[in-house]
């Protein structure tokens, strides 16, 4: 037995004075195992670990709406573009007047319909950002932004594409206080993700009063 214990006590001392960030590495590979293309080829590079309190950013309630927030904020802008292009083909062709053609009147009532369609869209849409955005703040200002929830982890690693390209991944991570569980994942070059961070960047600004102001 006692052979066994001095057998077993480095290996145990060895274990429990792992670093943070390979703490932090060694869960992101197991993550990564199961979600990469090519698993093989994957080559960590980099780990940093910060501590990680409650925002906007790290909470993943807070998060997971930010990218509800995302995706009707890309639809109200894509909705005010179409909009802003269906007036200017509206004007373009004219309002129907005593000298225009059934071929002109046509193209200006097709854009003029194109155009109320988008505005009441954008109207619809915008008021979901704004509800969403409030619900954003209202929780925030709710929430101890100095508790300490977890880890926030930088992780950069080598691997190839699906096809076959050699590739550099830029991953941020938010873990539970033990290194057991990945809480959040942001892949910092994915335009998804980035549209998250974008939209979040509204929350705590007058960004969607200053653009429906008209």
């Amino acid at each position: 037995m006692k052979k066994l214990l001095l057998v077993l006590l480095p290996l145990l001392l060895l274990s429990s004075c792992k670093t943070n960030e390979e703490k932090a590495a060694e869960l992101i590979k197991n993550e990564l195992s199961k979600t990469l293309y090519d698993f093989e080829s994957y080559s960590p590079i980099e780990t940093s670990v910060n501590v990680a309190k409650i925002s906007l950013y790290n909470d993943t309630a807070l998060w997971n709406k930010g990218v509800m927030l995302a995706n009707y904020m890309k639809e109200t802008l894509e909705y005010m573009d179409k909009s802003e292009k269906a007036k200017e083909l509206m004007e373009l062709w004219g309002k129907p007047s005593y000298y225009s053609s059934s071929y002109s009147d046509n193209k200006y009532y097709k854009f003029k319909d194109e155009y109320t369609d988008a505005i009441a869209k954008v109207i619809v849409e915008g008021a979901l950002c704004k509800v969403i955005a409030q619900e954003l703040r209202d929780t925030l200002s709710k929430i101890d932004t100095t508790q300490v929830i977890g880890w926030e982890v930088s992780h950069r690693f080598r691997c190839k594409t699906r096809g076959g390209n050699a590739a550099i991944g830029d991953y941020r991570y938010i873990i539970d206080k033990d290194f057991k569980k990945v809480l959040l994942r942001e892949d910092k070059d994915d335009k998804d993700d980035q549209y998250v961070r974008m939209a979040l960047g509204t929350v705590l600004t007058d960004y969607w009063d200053e653009l429906f102001k008209n």
